[in-house]
């Protein structure tokens, strides 16, 4: 079935609190489209029919639980049948303001430090957050950062999320997430990560954005062969010693080594 097919089946098959507009991105987790709920600007997000149904509802359960304006927000579910199939939506909220690879433009300018570090101290309180419950998002990267109208930056898509107190539904030497983004021990397979993964993954992160360079070239093998980035501030050389250290430090190749709390790593800065 075509895009534009798709969405006029979607149409049909949605009550009227909802509205489609257009498709916004499509990817491994299925397709996400424009649109509306309660005529609030909402992200529709269709799960593929082989999702597993425990990982889908586990995401809703979890974004319900954990109120941070920091991390996407639920707004509706569905269920629902387009051309035989059922599917299942989920409603979140929509911020139109881009994500944070929009900086990587080469007319885009540089961010400056203390934008950088509110970066870190919002994403950082999300991901503290989630700790909390034990969940590791898994998928810190610059696409899953998206900023809102007011300003504040959002952690989205958390799909991929690993609970440490469940028995987790990936099979023991499998990686999940983005490769290039991951911290070598979510790389190599570990089953019980904890908050030092997504500290590697939001300091990577923090290095990508203020540089526009990769600190390791989007090689998964670099990251996880122990090889340190190049320097901070021998591409930013404007940035703090401060702020270059706190990175850096996120990006250990020894997780024991990286921050507990990534707010907290922040608010000295």
């Amino acid at each position: 079935m075509s895009t534009t097919a798709f969405i006029e089946a979607l149409r049909n098959a949605l009550p009227e609190r909802f509205l489609v507009e257009g498709e916004h991105k499509s990817g491994g987790q299925g397709s996400v489209f424009r649109g509306r709920y309660d005529d609030q600007p909402a992200a529709l997000k269709i799960f593929k029919p082989s999702d597993d149904i425990r990982r889908i509802h586990r995401e809703i359960d979890l974004l319900r639980e954990i109120d941070c304006p920091n991390l996407i927000k639920v707004l509706a579910t569905e269920k629902i049948m387009i051309d035989g199939t059922n599917l299942e939506l989920i409603a979140y909220e929509f911020h139109p303001g881009g994500d944070l690879s929009d900086t990587f433009a080469p007319e885009a300018p540089h961010l400056p430090e203390d934008e950088l570090v509110r970066i870190g101290h919002e994403i950082g309180t999300a991901v503290d957050l989630l700790w909390e419950k034990r969940v590791v998002h898994r998928d810190i990267k610059p696409a899953n950062i998206v900023r809102a109208a007011d300003g504040r930056y959002v952690l989205v898509d958390v799909g991929f999320a690993c609970q440490l107190d469940r028995s987790t539904l990936t099979a023991p030497g499998f990686a999940v997430g983005t490769v290039g983004y991951m911290s070598p021990e979510q790389a190599r397979g570990r089953r019980n990560l904890t908050i030092h993964s997504d500290a590697f993954s939001l300091g990577l992160t923090l290095f990508e954005v203020a540089c526009k360079v990769h600190p390791f070239s989007r090689d998964q093998r670099i990251i996880c062969s122990g090889q340190g980035p190049t320097s901070l501030r021998s591409l930013r050389p404007d940035l703090s010693t401060g702020f270059s250290s706190a990175v850096h430090r996120m990006m250990s190749s020894f997780p024991a080594l990286r921050p507990r709390s990534l707010a907290m790593h922040f608010s000295s800065l």
